[in-house]
């Protein structure tokens, strides 16, 4: 039997999303390929690290594409596209459509920010279907420091050598992030793809997110700061906690004086949820 090119793993929990999003692209792939469904909706698996180590070892392609429910490929020859840019890249260690490069933007008063000068996102997100801007507009892959979870492609050679974290990332973020900076430590690299899909889901941050982000941001402190999709955040505790209340007492001064409407709340917000996570 020949070996497929791509082994697409996708934990679900709602079947009627999985269909509609997932599968529906999928389905109209030219280039066959193996799917690995991993049947979430009774919770058997606590965190996506866990779920989709599970189905990461049933994979017998040479690629493995993690995927989303809610991600759907938005071209009949994405997959056929997708092998001819990974087999140009001799030190992939990860892939995907969405990622932020190192480098500026790490001045004060910039933790939790978006800078979209490291953008590089392929990506159109939500209901109505709106294209996430870029700082980065390539017809090749891009090199990043980090990727988003949506969707992920791993050679299946270092899939075998480390697979994703599920004690670092106990939960359902941040597990991209964290497995990008890991094949770094081996020689590799991780790259976005031109290759645009659709998210139907816009993500929340929430105490699990600040959870994990707390041993993200421990387990990999030589980075000095991290350039995610969700926040540009240092590598210190400390630090990031003193940026958000100098941004805090900031933003109120600007609303006291009519320049900012929001004020001090959203950064005593991100404040409360580093610490309620165990951030100090």
């Amino acid at each position: 039997m020949t070996r497929p090119v791509f082994s697409v793993v996708c934990v679900y929990n709602d079947a009627e999303t999985l269909a509609g999003w997932a599968l529906k692209g999928l389905k109209e792939q030219a280039l066959g390929f193996e799917p690995i469904l991993v049947d979430n909706t009774g919770g058997a698996f606590r965190s996506a690290a866990e779920g989709l180590n599970h189905g990461g070892a049933k994979a017998g392609g040479e690629y493995i594409v993690f995927m989303h429910q809610d991600v759907r490929l938005l071209s009949a020859d994405w997959l056929r596209r997708a092998e001819v840019l990974l087999r140009a890249l001799p030190d992939l260690g990860a892939a995907g459509v969405a990622g932020m490069t190192k480098g500026g933007s790490g001045g004060l008063f910039r933790v939790g920010a978006f800078p979209l000068e490291n953008r590089a996102v392929f990506v159109y997100q939500g209901p109505e279907k709106e294209r996430l801007e870029s700082g980065i507009n390539s017809s090749a892959p891009v090199a990043v420091q980090t990727l988003d979870e949506q969707l992920l492609i791993i050679p299946a050679k270092v899939f075998s050598a480390a697979g994703f974290d599920a004690a670092t990332c106990a939960g359902w973020h941040l597990y991209g992030v964290d497995y990008s900076l890991s094949v770094k430590k081996l020689g590799l690299k991780a790259y976005a793809l031109p290759l645009p899909v659709w998210h139907r889901s816009t993500g929340t941050l929430n105490r699990e997110y600040y959870g994990t982000l707390n041993k993200v941001i421990k387990k990999h402190k030589e980075e000095k700061v991290l350039y995610t999709t969700c926040g540009l955040w240092r590598t210190s505790v400390f630090l990031n906690l003193a940026d958000l209340f100098l941004s805090a007492v900031r933003g109120q001064l600007g609303r006291w004086a009519g320049r900012n409407k929001s004020g001090a709340g959203p950064f005593i917000n991100r404040i409360k949820m580093f610490l309620g996570a165990g951030g100090a």
